[in-house]
């Protein structure tokens, strides 16, 4: 199996690190990302949701979702991509929250 993918031109994908800095409040910095994509549909009455987005927009969402997952704001802080980056073409509002417990 290893052979095939070495001869079909597919390689092994290597390990990769996603670095996140915070400034002085502990919020995320998430630089602007020209030709950022990433949007979402619900499909099976609601009941599924695909995101959608280039290498661009989803290693945003990754950023912002590592960065939220770390921050040590305890304070409702959340994060709209949408409004920060113009990303989302469909006017859908895509929003990351920290919740440390779930709801009942």
């Amino acid at each position: 199996m290893i052979e095939e993918f070495s001869k079909g031109g597919i390689q092994a994908m290597k390990p990769k690190t996603l670095t996140i800095q915070f400034n002085g409040e502990q919020l995320p910095i998430l630089p602007v990302e020209p030709g950022a994509h990433l949007s979402f549909t619900t499909h099976a009455d609601g009941n599924e949701l695909e995101l959608t987005g280039n290498r661009t927009g989803l290693l945003l969402l990754a950023k912002a979702a590592l960065g939220m997952a770390e921050t040590l704001r305890e304070d409702g802080f959340h994060i709209h991509l949408d409004d920060l980056y113009g990303i989302n073409a469909e006017g859908k509002s895509i929003l990351i929250r920290k919740e440390e417990q779930s709801k009942p």
